[in-house]
């Protein structure tokens, strides 16, 4: 993807690439269009965010394709991932689906269905952020798209019910019918393929059977992961750290705290903190390369344990819990931590959507 610099008015900008594709066929997304989808295209002038950082990355929707029937494996036949290579876990209920970077780094929207639970996995390859929204909006069951524009360089999924696009780090809705609206999220662990496979062995993982021929073993981006350069336009910089460093962060509404792997070194680390007036617990490993957070309103204390896998930590009562905040031994088996709005991107991103962050 070669930068663009080239700012769309706001006219051209929604006619040409968000409604570009009245009449055309789009391959997978648009044969599989939800029978909501109104027929009448519309233009909003209402932006919430600033048009200048917004820019074309590709020049139509869909210009880098979804997977919307996506086909899973058991772990022990999964040979296109290596160890230190990154993927995204959703749990709902009593089924794990797993998500390889090796995959969303070609498509970056995965729509999924967990448990009856109806879910869209984006991931921005260039700001390094992945999450999982809900993809029942007021009502009205949706798939998310690529809408082929990127804010301070983040991919703007758009929903195929209303084509309102969405600002991915911020989770909102940034111009259409639906602006305004802040998307429902569902808890995602990132970690490496080796903790992964570890802790989950059972879990269900997007195989290469996309409908689509791409080399998934090969990483489209060259060394962009460990360079320097940001290939689109951002509000605002910060070289207080290196703009690629990984940081886990929560967010609520405009506010937002991140931590650092740094502070996660010799084996798991709990940090306790207190973050938009709630306490919370810091679970990571800089060595097993996760970091996720929870409530903690009952001021419990915890402590690391890894005497029975998938448990990484146990409560002062002997509630033992995975990742993913269930609690799989002790008086609360079957219930689960409350996990905090949160999910893991670059630096740069972080800053530039959040000049208030703070980390640690």
């Amino acid at each position: 993807m070669l930068r663009n610099y080239y700012i769309y008015t706001i006219g051209l900008l929604f006619s040409a690439i968000i409604f570009s594709c009245k009449g055309e066929k789009s391959g997978v997304s648009d044969d599989k269009q939800d029978p909501d989808q109104p027929t009448e295209k519309k233009v909003y002038d209402r932006w919430l965010i600033d048009l200048e950082m917004v820019e074309s990355g590709c020049e139509r929707l869909d210009c880098i394709r979804s997977i919307d029937e996506p086909k899973f494996i058991p772990v022990d036949k999964v040979n296109f991932i290596s160890d230190e290579d990154l993927v995204i876990g959703v749990r709902i209920g009593d089924e794990i689906h797993c998500y390889p970077h090796n995959i969303l780094n070609w498509h970056e929207i995965v729509n999924d269905n967990i448990e009856g639970k109806y879910i869209a996995v984006n991931y921005c390859p260039l700001t390094g952020s992945g999450m999982a929204w809900n993809r029942n909006i007021n009502g009205k069951l949706t798939t998310f798209g690529v809408s082929g524009l990127l804010y301070n360089s983040n991919v703007m999924p758009y929903d195929r019910t209303t084509r309102s696009a969405w600002s991915q780090m911020k989770q909102l809705c940034v111009n259409g019918e639906l602006a305004d609206k802040h998307i429902e999220s569902f808890p995602v662990i990132e970690t490496t393929w080796s903790t992964w496979k570890k802790l989950y062995p059972n879990s269900k993982v997007v195989s290469t059977e996309t409908g689509m021929q791409r080399d998934y073993l090969e990483y489209p981006y060259g060394d962009y992961r460990e360079n320097r350069d940001i290939y689109f336009e951002v509000e605002l910089e910060n070289d207080t750290l290196h703009p690629k460093e990984r940081l886990y962060g929560v967010i609520q509404g405009d506010k937002a705290k991140c931590y650092r792997f740094d502070n996660f070194k010799n084996g798991i680390r709990i940090l306790g903190d207190t973050v938009f007036e709630k306490p919370i617990i810091v679970v990571g490993s800089e060595r097993e390369n996760f970091i996720i957070a929870f409530e903690n309103p009952e001021n419990l204390s915890f402590k690391p344990y890894t005497k029975q896998i998938p448990a990484v930590i146990q409560d002062n009562a002997g509630n033992t819990y995975d990742l993913f905040g269930t609690c799989i031994e002790g008086p609360k088996k079957g219930t689960s931590l409350t996990a905090m709005n949160g999910f893991t991107a670059y630096w740069f991103a972080w800053y530039a959507f959040y000049p208030d962050v703070k980390f640690e």
